[in-house]
């Protein structure tokens, strides 16, 4: 953000990025032919796809209707040869505070979207958030948790996306990436970096480039390559700061924060 995924995608053909994680909105805006046109021309790769779900505190129709938005986004994934889409828990209910209840919830819809994610060929991956957002963004808030979520679903169609700000608070996440990597759903891996104090009022649009503040990717990512996760690493980071700057340097940070992190202390 601001810039249009056209902008995003020239720019980062000129910084030699070779993969690019998609979001919905700005694919929907383009529309998906000119989207595979740019891909094609760039030779940039899409390598995820962002974000469906947000439904563990809704019934009825609101329920259908976001059980048919990630339908069409399976669609539009497979459409463009996107391999995986991410899936967003959605927070509590006002009328039913129980967790458990929701993850009951998550979990139905998951199975209801079975035979589309295995007719998409697409993976969906549950994305653990900062609990936090608990209230209104997920009530899936560790890895562990998302794994009891997906308990007994096949795992060459439901994994999990690890996101460094969101997960890395949690003291078992070294035990519970092992198990994601032994059960085969770990699916996605995105680094970014976690100071305080949050920004107001987006306190998602808080987050930092990865290397400049608390976590320790270093050994995050030793954890996740150990449990056998071998796919591509992407840089998401929301921040209203870096956002003002051109895209072009937007993209060089990136990517310099990449090597800093991760290149050197991870050659292959």
């Amino acid at each position: 953000m601001p810039y249009s995924l056209e902008e995003t995608v020239k720019a980062a053909e000129e910084a030699g990025i070779e993969n690019i994680g998609l979001w919905i909105e700005p694919v929907e805006e383009a529309g998906t032919s000119n989207v595979q046109r740019l891909l094609k021309e760039s030779g940039i790769t899409a390598t995820s796809m962002s974000r469906v779900g947000f439904l563990a505190n809704k019934r009825g129709k609101e329920l259908t209707d976001a059980q048919d938005a990630a339908r069409r986004a399976l669609d539009m994934c497979a459409e463009l040869s996107v391999p995986t889409l991410a899936f967003v828990a959605g927070g509590l209910p006002e009328d039913d505070r129980s967790i458990r209840n929701a993850e009951d919830r998550v979990r139905h819809t998951l199975e209801t979207l079975m035979p589309d994610v295995i007719d998409s060929g697409v993976k969906i991956m549950l994305e653990p958030i900062h609990p936090l957002f608990v209230n209104d963004r997920s009530i899936v808030t560790t890895v562990g948790q998302a794994l009891r979520v997906l308990d007994g679903l096949p795992a060459e169609h439901f994994g999990v996306l690890v996101d460094s700000w969101a997960t890395f608070w949690d003291p078992n996440l070294e035990q519970s990436l092992r198990r994601a990597g032994a059960e085969g759903r770990l699916s996605g891996y995105q680094i970014n970096d976690f100071t305080l104090p949050l920004p107001l009022p987006n306190n998602m649009n808080g987050r930092l480039m990865p290397g400049d503040g608390c976590i320790d990717l270093v050994s995050m990512t030793r954890w996740v390559a150990e449990a056998g996760y071998s796919g591509t690493v992407e840089v998401e980071v929301f921040n209203d700061e870096i956002w003002k700057l051109p895209v072009q340097r937007i993209l060089e940070l990136a990517v310099d924060s990449f090597e800093r992190v991760i290149g050197r202390n991870f050659p292959n």
